[in-house]
Parts: C-alpha cells; sequence; structure tokens
C-alpha cells in the first residue's frame, strides 16, 4: 500500500504547517539524484496523523514502527514517530556526511516493521554550500 493523506491536518511543533500537512505512507522509495562528489545532510520530517488516542486508527506506540534505510545503511530501526512525538506533533531526524553512490543517487527506503512507514517532508543540503 503507498498512499497519501487527504486534506490538511494541523501539526503543532512547526513553523512551517504546509510542509507537515500531509504524509506519504506505506513501503515506498526516493531516488535523488546528487552530485557524486559532495556529502549531503538529510533532514527527514515526520507526524502522526493516524495513530494515536484521540486520532482515527486508535492506539499509539507500537502501532506503527518501520525503518529508514540510505544507500544500504539503516538510519532508523524500529522507529516510532508516535513513540517520541505523540500525535500531530512535528518531529525532524536529521543525517550528516551521507555519501552517495557511485551513480550520484540517495537511495532511501521507507520500509514497514508494523503497519506503514511514513514521511511528510524530505529535506537534501549539499555540505559543500
Amino acid at each position: 500500500m503507498n498512499g497519501r493523506t487527504s486534506g490538511i491536518q494541523r501539526v503543532t511543533g512547526t513553523l512551517d504547517s504546509d510542509l507537515l500537512g500531509a504524509e506519504r505512507y506505506g513501503h515506498f522509495s526516493y531516488v535523488i539524484p546528487v552530485d557524486v562528489r559532495d556529502r549531503y545532510t538529510l533532514v527527514l520530517h515526520f507526524a502522526e496523523f493516524y495513530y494515536g488516542p484521540n486520532a482515527p486508527g486508535g492506539g499509539g506506540t507500537g502501532n506503527r514502527v518501520f525503518r529508514v534505510i540510505c544507500n544500504g545503511v539503516t538510519l532508523l530501526d524500529n522507529f516510532d514517530v508516535f513513540k517520541e512525538a505523540g500525535s500531530l506533533n512535528a518531529l525532524t531526524k536529521t543525517f550528516y556526511h551521507l555519501k552517495p553512490t557511485a551513480q550520484g543517487k540517495l537511495n532511501l527506503t521507507f520500509e514497514p516493521v508494523v503497519n506503514n512507514a511514513t514521511v511528510s517532508g524530505i529535506e537534501v543540503l549539499d555540505e559543500s554550500q
């Protein structure tokens, strides 16, 4: 399954509510072309839209668990947005000095462990600038 939430949700803890107004969920990946000579900072933006005591999916901790992999390296393992931030609260995870593949790509995979993986925003920053 792969999808996006419909409509804009209100998320606290962010100055950019448009960025965190929706999500992509499921088992999915991105291939981001970059310069092979540089290193990159990856900023992932999350908010839990579906799980939580007052959310449509009910439950909470442990209802959505997933991993994020970049070029074969696990960045987040058994990651649970609700456990760290609750429902509809902004959460960012930042990773520094990522090396692209020989083909100049950052291959991101969002892999479910329990239910669907999720992400609301992805930033890739060139560290040479």
